[in-house]
């Protein structure tokens, strides 16, 4: 059986398309309307992921500090909700159809902004030597150098990335975390729009 390709910002193009659905061609903030509607599909695809992990949301004083997704409301484990592996997955595609959608509906092209989002991520990672587990800084020219110089370990060392955490499990960024430049990213794709746009 041939595999079809995974495309899904694409195949969600042909689904808003065949239900008359907006598809911007540069990005740009929708609509009151859209924003508000795509605010609820988003939303509603996340609490049914929620429960589908058998988990319920708290607000307020039973939210517990450590577990808080924001300061009123949290998502905590329900022992009366049972898991379902398969609403689980449903959840999860869902929730990649309405922020595909999203996306569609906003003009942007999900590629160049998940790259950079990732690089990002990555960069959140300690990188330490190889040979001595040094934490490894940038140089003047970004390069990242080892406390010993680059001669340490007669040159035979690498960089390994390592995962630095507090107490309570959240990641701690390393200092040669840079944040996603998401704005550069959405600049490029509007000046590409306008530069193939179609002269009037």
């Amino acid at each position: 059986m041939t595999q079809k390709p995974y495309r899904p910002q694409e195949d969600i193009v042909t689904l808003m398309t065949q239900f008359e659905q907006e598809v911007k061609h540069s990005p740009e903030l929708p609509d009151a309307a859209t924003r508000l509607l795509r605010a609820r599909l988003v939303f509603e695809e996340a609490l049914e992921f929620v429960r589908a992990c058998g988990c319920a949301i708290a607000m307020g004083e039973s939210a517990g500090a450590k577990r808080a997704v924001t300061d009123e409301v949290s998502v905590v484990a329900d022992p009366d909700m049972k898991p379902d592996f398969m609403e689980y997955v449903d959840g999860c595609i869902d929730q990649l159809v309405v922020t595909y959608g999203a996306l569609n509906a906003a003009g942007v092209k999900a590629q160049r902004a998940w790259d950079e989002v990732q690089r990002s991520n990555m960069s959140k990672a300690w990188p330490h030597c190889s040979v001595c587990d040094a934490v490894l800084v940038p140089g003047s020219d970004e390069e990242l150098i080892h406390s010993e110089g680059a001669d340490a370990h007669g040159g035979n060392w690498s960089k390994v990335l390592k995962v630095h955490k507090r107490e309570d499990g959240k990641f701690i960024k390393a200092p040669t975390y840079s944040p996603a430049d998401l704005k550069r990213i959405i600049e490029e794709q509007i000046e590409e729009a306008q530069a193939t746009a179609p002269r009037a």
